[in-house]
């Protein structure tokens, strides 16, 4: 089997696509279906987007914006072609599974609709806002957004009216509508490798496997700046590869000549010296494609102290338990000896991926709390004299409870806006995320990363860990100048999860490693692990471990790569209150964005000219 690209089948970035009849250059596609039948492409601008679809049909199409990939709650664009050559379009909404309300005399929100069809197909093109300020009407979001879409063969009977798509000829996909993606010309004398499995055999015992490879550096003639990267999917298994990491490792650890090809499952069989390759590269999961650096700046390789041996991390899915699955997949890198003028580092933050996160069965909605404390980005940009770190891009990965993502900027008491920010995330499309314009961290500054989950559909604790059915909370931030610090992590002390089971007493013992119970006498020498399997799970206990995420002390990692503290001894207190946060923009009501501190001095001002009055 030949190797195929990631998604080439779903995702397209080109330039140059001009929509039918309109002049405009679209920067994004994206078929919606497996079958290629439903083409989307489109264009963001400051304040609206116009899309194009193309649909294998001559009948009726939509397309439309859904909380959650089902029809309740979604914005729907609908219509057809009639025999008369002109286009009937309309503004739909959905209550509920089934035919949608029409929108169109109150608030028709798609305009400059063009359209026509061929033989084979059907063809619209519109143009809507980002913000709708219609309470049927939905906004796209920065982030992940929900398209749906259906057809038919036919056209409707009647202009408002639409024909029942049918079980198959729908469907959803998750995008990436409003980040723009180009493709910039390469270099002349830009440089690929390839890191690929060799025809792995995926195990059938397990659901989930780790795959961890090792790749020599090959001699690539001095020092080069990686500028860009994708995936190298084997075709047929787009739906097995879930996501790769790319570690490097310390200096001659491991051996490259020695271990050059090897393969282990992760974390379980595999060298001592392999656990030396703790420091992220670069990550890629599914729904993810290609991503280029700004021609700014660029990640080395190459040079004296960069590492001549990278691991390879592939996460394989297989719920069902096929026994039938071989893969070469990997991923393809671009370097140029035309070196750029900032050398890009990559920042993981969140909480360390284990038994330390702990989230209750039944929660609607629990949110796991990562702290990156000041002091440890401050002394990591006094290693290197730097005076402030230029944020680029996020890639944020959550596991299949995962609902929401967020990566916050605290200036003092004062919240900035987030750095990153996916209000519908979905486990089945990640991407590494580009900034509209680099944000800079200033010393003093920190870091808050929040992943909400929803386990109403469980009835144990969600454990952190590398299984999909476990959870993770972790960002990767790529950022220049590039510091020594690798790790900005932390995650509550389990005496919190002791107190809110019942114990009354605590004390952290050494040959646990964790905390126990001292009292009362029917938990003494208890972890808290040891406890819940045994916990009738209540809303009082499911808040008492909510409230633990932000008033626990906690342990922390604030290390670089090779694991040597940069800063404190792995303990810290409870993390600071952010006073005044982040107030977005509300362009409904035409309030620009604010921190929370703007809002109460104007209020305080504004009671201060009350009393002033009165008196």
């Amino acid at each position: 089997m030949g190797p195929a690209f990631a998604l080439v089948v779903f995702t397209t970035v080109f330039n140059g696509v001009t929509a039918v009849g309109t002049g405009v250059t679209f920067t994004n596609s994206a078929y919606l279906d497996e079958a290629m039948n439903v083409f989307l492409q489109w264009r963001r601008d400051e304040s609206t987007v116009t899309m194009q679809l193309e649909v294998q049909t001559r009948g009726m199409v939509a397309v439309g914006f859904s909380p959650n990939g089902n029809m309740p709650g979604s914005d729907i664009f609908a219509g057809y072609v009639g025999d008369d050559g002109q286009p009937y379009f309309h503004d739909y909404y959905a209550e509920a599974q089934e035919h949608p309300v029409y929108d169109g005399d109150s608030s028709q929100n798609y305009y400059d609709v063009l359209a026509t069809e061929n033989d084979t197909h059907t063809i619209v093109c519109f143009t809507r806002r980002i913000v709708l300020c219609d309470s049927n009407d939905r906004k796209i979001y920065n982030g992940t957004n929900r398209v749906i879409w259906a057809y038919h063969a036919d056209d409707p009977t009647s202009e408002r009216s639409l024909i029942y798509h049918g079980a198959t000829n729908r469907g959803s996909r998750s995008l990436h509508i409003l980040y723009p993606r180009t493709e910039p010309a390469l270099p002349d004398d830009v440089q690929t490798i390839e890191l690929l499995n060799q025809n792995y055999t995926v195990p059938d015992s397990s659901s989930t496997t780790y795959l961890c490879k090792g790749f020599k550096v090959p001699n690539l003639g001095g020092k080069r700046h990686l500028i860009r990267w994708e995936p190298v999917i084997q075709s047929g298994n787009e739906g097995v590869v879930h996501h790769f990491v790319l570690y490097q490792c310390g200096p001659g650890v491991p051996d490259p000549d020695t271990h050059d090809g090897a393969e282990y499952i992760c974390y379980s069989n595999m060298p001592g010296e392999w656990y030396q390759c703790s420091i992220t590269l670069l990550a890629w999961a599914i729904g993810g494609t290609v991503f280029n650096l700004p021609d700014n700046a660029g990640i080395s390789m190459g040079d004296t102290n960069d590492p001549t041996f990278l691991m390879m991390e592939t996460h394989y899915d297989n719920p069902d338990l096929r026994n039938d699955i071989v893969d070469s997949s990997g991923l393809r890198l671009y370097l140029t000896s035309t070196l750029r003028t900032n050398e890009v580092g990559v920042l993981q933050v969140g909480v360390e991926v284990g038994q330390s996160q702990k989230i209750p069965p039944g929660s609607a909605s629990h949110t796991t709390v990562a702290h990156c404390y000041s002091e440890c980005l401050q002394q990591g940009m006094e290693d290197v004299s730097a005076t402030s770190l230029n944020v680029l891009a996020a890639f944020a990965h959550a596991h299949l409870a995962g609902r929401s993502v967020s990566v916050r900027h605290v200036r003092g008491a004062n919240e900035r806006q987030e750095l990153f920010k996916d209000e519908f995330y979905d486990f089945n499309y990640q991407e590494t995320v580009p900034m509209e314009q680099a944000t800079q961290i200033l010393p003093g500054d920190s870091i808050l990363m929040e992943c909400t989950y929803d386990t109403t559909d469980r009835s144990d604790v969600t454990y952190g860990g590398l299984a999909t059915q476990n959870e993770m909370c972790i960002a990767w931030l790529l950022y220049y100048p590039k510091m020594e610090l690798s790790r900005c992590e932390s995650w509550p002390m389990s005496y919190w999860y002791l107190y809110s089971l019942g114990a009354t007493a605590t004390v952290f013992s050494d040959t646990r490693a964790d905390f126990i119970a001292t009292a009362p006498d029917n938990l003494v020498n208890l972890t808290a692990d040891e406890i819940i399997p045994h916990v009738t799970w209540t809303d009082e206990i499911r808040a008492a471990f909510q409230q633990g995420e932000t008033q626990a002390q906690r342990f922390e990692q604030c290390v670089d790569k090779n694991n040597n503290v940069v800063h404190g001894n792995r303990t810290r207190p409870v993390p600071p209150v952010i006073e005044f946060p982040w107030v977005a923009a509300d362009e409904c009501s035409g309030v620009d964005a604010v921190t929370a501190i703007t809002v109460a001095n104007v209020l305080l001002l504004a009671v201060g000219y009350v009393i002033i009055a009165f008196v």
